[in-house]
């Protein structure tokens, strides 16, 4: 790892005195944040790829391999998350990472292929959960994202999630409580 990742003075530091420090760094090096183990350091390379709207070096890193973390690939993907439908290359990264080892990546990357609500990825969810070791939670979550998907309906998946800034583009009229600002 980069020597500036390494200071030890780096997790100590607030989130607000975080952000300074690690702006001027290059897309590159805040990519490498990503994997970090301190979540303030990781969360904060996610915030500012996202701001910075890396998307495509996002994208690029995970599917080469160059994240490598548990933590890594969560906040990849929830990076990726923030766009929603609107970025359909996304879509490749949730289909890789759902053959992760790590089942906690793998649910994290079956959430937006459900609220995607795009059922030809059914049979790749179907083949993971052929993988899947029976009885396990991520075999279960599986199935549950293939009935979500099935009858159209995310909130099978995820049944707290309220689409705040309706960022998945759902029908409104059959999901207008859970879309846009909180009543």
């Amino acid at each position: 790892m980069k020597k500036h990742l390494q200071d030890s003075k780096l997790p100590r530091m607030t989130y607000e005195k975080l952000e300074v420090e690690l702006s001027p760094w290059s897309d590159q090096d805040l990519l490498e944040a990503l994997d970090s183990r301190s979540i303030k350091i990781g969360d904060t390379a996610a915030s500012l790829l996202s701001r910075r709207k890396r998307y495509p070096e996002v994208r690029e890193a995970v599917l080469s391999g160059r994240i490598t973390t548990k933590l890594g690939k969560i906040r990849s993907t929830n990076v990726l998350c923030r766009l929603g439908k609107s970025w359909e290359r996304a879509k490749e990264v949730y289909l890789h990472l759902i053959w992760d080892k790590n089942a906690e990546v793998a649910g994290n990357a079956t959430f937006p292929l459900v609220f995607w609500q795009d059922k030809s990825v059914i049979p790749a969810i179907r083949e993971a959960v052929e993988c899947a070791p029976p009885g396990s939670r991520i075999r279960g979550r599986f199935l549950t994202a293939i009935e979500a998907l099935e009858k159209q309906d995310p909130f099978i998946y995820s049944d707290g999630f309220h689409d705040m800034w309706d960022t998945w583009k759902l029908d409104p009229k059959r999901f207008a409580d859970r879309i846009g600002p909180i009543p």
